[in-house]
């Protein structure tokens, strides 16, 4: 397992923590979230790539703003191996946000996006299940994150009715309880930085006994 290193506060130290890492990580993604927002080519009939896509680049931003020098280290569409002897990627992760610049490949913070909805168009119905079916259950079958104690899920909130979207994504929960391994329900994750509404699922990960934590925060679009 990755275990992260509890102590410290948001910043800069000499030594940075993994905590901090992924607490600035969600304040680089609020902050770069609204200039996503007034990009005219971005709006809620926008694919999920080219939100990731628009995300990635006005995070970069966001990190040389801050002048931050070292982690994170953001890679797009960073390929994910279940082992080390793969000869190729088992999938392709939205977001792998580095740790350290020495071991990218493995030593991360995953996350993935999903665009969702709680509209009962039928183009718009299915989006909740792919959140669970195509985007928790890469990470509790080890394609996405393999030993890591830590990752998250980035809602695009394309209806902009988050609360919504989160009580059809708790009923989702409860139906696919036993194919995900949920051990931990859906509670409210106060323990990263100022980021309000962050939530957090608990799982145990294809071939680990210990529990992987699943950040959830949502962003509307």
């Amino acid at each position: 397992m990755l275990l992260l290193d509890d102590s410290g506060t948001v910043g800069q130290p000499s030594f940075i923590n993994r905590r901090d890492i992924i607490a600035t990580v969600f304040d680089i993604i609020q902050a770069a979230w609204i200039q996503v927002c007034q990009k005219q080519e971005i709006n809620p009939g926008s694919d999920e790539d080219s939100i990731a896509g628009a995300l990635h680049n006005e995070m970069r931003i966001e990190k040389k703003r801050r002048n931050i020098q070292g982690p994170p280290l953001i890679i797009n569409e960073g390929a994910t191996r279940r082992s080390q002897d793969s000869l190729k990627p088992d999938g392709f992760i939205d977001f792998k946000m580095g740790y350290n610049a020495w071991d990218v490949e493995d030593d991360y913070f995953g996350i993935e996006c999903k665009r969702v909805s709680s509209s009962k168009e039928p183009k718009c119905k299915k989006l909740i299940d792919r959140y669970i079916t195509h985007g928790i259950m890469r990470f509790v079958n080890a394609k996405y994150s393999p030993g890591h104690d830590y990752a998250a899920m980035l809602g695009f909130v394309i209806d902009g009715k988050v609360n919504d979207c989160i009580d059809l994504i708790c009923d989702r929960l409860n139906k696919y309880k036993n194919d995900i391994c949920l051990k931990e329900d859906w509670v409210n994750e106060p323990s990263f930085g100022k980021i309000q509404n962050i939530y957090r699922t608990r799982h145990i990960q294809d071939g680990q006994n210990d529990l992987m934590t699943i950040l959830h925060l949502f962003l509307t679009v």
